[in-house]
């Protein structure tokens, strides 16, 4: 797939991503349980990713593991519905899942056709698949993204029909990213966002201004960074990055993308230095001081 909007460039329509990573079962785990021993209250899970976290080789083990942890509260997972079937779904229920976060953005079969950029996106069979999905237990949440002049009569109906099938909804706001796309696509600032939702509630009769007491989100411990802003380290390149001329630099126990980066060797031990540490995502560029 290749959504119209996809803020992080995703599919085969990418015009920046160059690498596809596919993170190691036991590693996501072992780190999973790290963070989540951290924390006080009881953990809900979201599993998500760059592309379709369904595709993991190894996601019902992913969902087993993370279920078997006491401290989890719950466990959801992000999809686009595309490779959701009831054999699937079944395995789902098996390994434990929680919710289904399911990003339609439209009911028309050729416009979601033509937002996801897929001709083989079947809207009636994947919400075939999701109302087979809730009678087996697994809640739903369907995840429409509002593309102002482009899908907002879609969104209405989508509305209507989480209301008609008891699922549940939470409207998603458009921004661009730089590295996303998109572009060309109106982006409403927050105050229009919520007004627009408070039209479609009285339209509607349904309650779509949600808040993190919604989902039993607190806050709670955050992992303290490693690294400090302008702090020189040294690494070991472990691999190309996610976009052009990026590398993955490994210190610490953490990684780290190093931006214009060209001409390095994996293997290779290179001095950086940290430009960005928010969220533990770590930024750096090559230090030749």
């Amino acid at each position: 797939m290749s959504c119209i909007f996809c803020s992080v460039d995703a599919g085969p329509n990418s015009r920046y991503r160059v690498t596809e990573f596919i993170v190691n079962s036991d590693h996501l785990l072992d780190w999973s349980y790290y963070v989540i021993s951290k924390k006080i209250h009881k953990v809900n899970v979201l599993i998500d990713g760059v592309g379709e976290p369904i595709l993991h080789p190894e996601i019902h083990k992913i969902i087993k593991g993370l279920k078997g942890n006491p401290k989890v509260n719950e466990v959801a997972i992000e999809t686009h519905g595309l490779t959701l079937n009831k054999a699937n779904i079944n395995k789902l229920v098996d390994a434990g899942l929680d919710r289904l976060n399911v990003s339609i953005d439209s009911l028309d079969i050729n416009k979601a056709k033509s937002l996801t950029g897929h001709k083989g996106y079947d809207i009636n069979k994947i919400l075939e698949v999701l109302i087979y999905a809730k009678l087996q237990g697994i809640d739903v949440l369907l995840t429409p993204v509002w593309l102002p002049g482009i899908n907002d009569e879609d969104i209405v109906e989508i509305v209507k029909t989480a209301k008609d099938y008891n699922f549940k909804i939470g409207i998603q706001k458009f921004i661009k990213h730089k590295y996303g796309r998109g572009n060309d696509i109106k982006e409403v600032g927050w105050k229009e966002f919520y007004n627009y939702l408070d039209d479609l509630e009285k339209i509607t009769m349904v309650r779509l201004k949600l808040s993190p007491m919604d989902f039993e989100i607190f806050p709670d411990i955050r992992l303290g960074p490693v690294f400090d802003i302008g702090e020189r380290v040294i690494g070991e390149v472990i691999s190309e990055g996610w976009m052009r001329n990026e590398m993955i630099v490994k210190a610490k126990n953490r990684v780290i993308t190093l931006v214009d980066a060209n001409d390095l060797d994996v293997g290779m031990e290179v001095k950086v230095r940290i430009i960005r540490n928010k969220d533990e995502i770590y930024l750096a560029r090559l230090d030749w001081q």
